[in-house]
């Protein structure tokens, strides 16, 4: 009499962990590029080998950097702060003549001297009275598109108004800096700090960052995924992006884990702010259960 023979429980491998057989690793990591018009540009599969080192600091300092003291109150700015903040940042000799300049300079970049610059924005503003009617018109819609209240993701922080977690980054130069965005959409930014110079840096190093299941309850979460920084995601290429200015968007509450080719892998949970107004998503009553026990 035959009998069916026992199947062995096959072993759970993580999507971000080294495959044992390399016709299995090379089929995924071709699976992944396929469609992609610049597959160097994708993020590395972990289960492929990693590049060497593109760049290395030339800091020898060890020190760490301490995290800024967080705020539970939420910066309340308006669309004029957050262009006008652009606008000096980018055009440091121009002030602006009326609310038309803040809002057209406040969220472009034109190259140019300043003659070239106000010129150029002389052209557009007369397109706009074209279709408004009127000089007044026009200005009275810049005037109202600063008024409102905003929140920002991505804008890096600015000193000690705007809290952030500070890691040094283990058998590096580097630390890994946690900001937070807008709290309405629980997004969080990360970036990387010189621990010498305390200033941000774009991508010194290679590495692939993932976003990965919750170590505390790995069944729940969504299955790992490889993270691009902001910019390349909006088609920038890498020497394009302006000296420390490359961010990665995260959510409240990710695992994220950092793969760097020859060292050890960095694991890291993003922060979960508490929410400014609870969100009901059903009339319903709470059985209130032990969260752990």
């Amino acid at each position: 009499m035959k009998t069916a023979a026992k199947r062995e429980p096959a072993q759970r491998k993580l999507p971000y962990e080294k495959q044992k057989s390399a016709r299995t690793s090379q089929k995924q990591t071709k699976s992944r590029n396929v469609g992609r018009k610049h597959p160097t540009d994708a993020c590395q599969s972990p289960t492929s080998p990693t590049p060497s080192l593109s760049a290395t600091s030339s800091s020898t300092s060890s020190s760490s950097l301490s995290s800024a003291p967080s705020s539970s109150s939420l910066p309340l700015e308006t669309a004029r702060d957050l262009f006008l903040e652009f606008l000096h940042k980018t055009y440091p000799n121009i002030t602006p003549r009326h609310e038309y300049d803040i809002v057209t300079l406040g969220t472009t970049r034109i190259p140019g001297t300043t003659e070239e610059v106000l010129a150029w924005v002389d052209e557009q503003m007369q397109y706009d009275i074209d279709d408004l009617g009127s000089r007044e018109a026009v200005l009275d819609n810049a005037r109202r598109a600063l008024e409102p209240v905003v929140v920002v993701t991505g804008r890096k922080p600015r000193g000690a108004q705007d809290h952030a977690h500070i890691r040094p980054l283990p058998d590096s130069n580097y630390s890994i800096r946690l900001f937070p965005g807008n709290p309405y959409n629980q997004e969080y930014c990360m970036d990387i700090v010189d621990n010498a110079t305390k200033q941000a840096v774009n991508s010194p190093f290679e590495f692939d960052l993932w976003v990965v299941p919750n170590p505390c309850a790995p069944w729940l979460s969504m299955p790992a995924g490889c993270v691009r920084s902001l910019e390349r995601n909006f088609g920038i290429s890498r020497n394009d992006i302006l000296p420390g200015e490359e961010k990665w968007l995260l959510r409240d509450g990710q695992t994220c884990l950092l793969k760097r080719p020859g060292k050890r892998d960095v694991q890291f949970t993003v922060p979960i702010r508490k929410r400014f107004q609870p969100v009901n998503i059903y009339d319903v009553d709470i059985l209130d259960f032990p969260a752990e026990e």
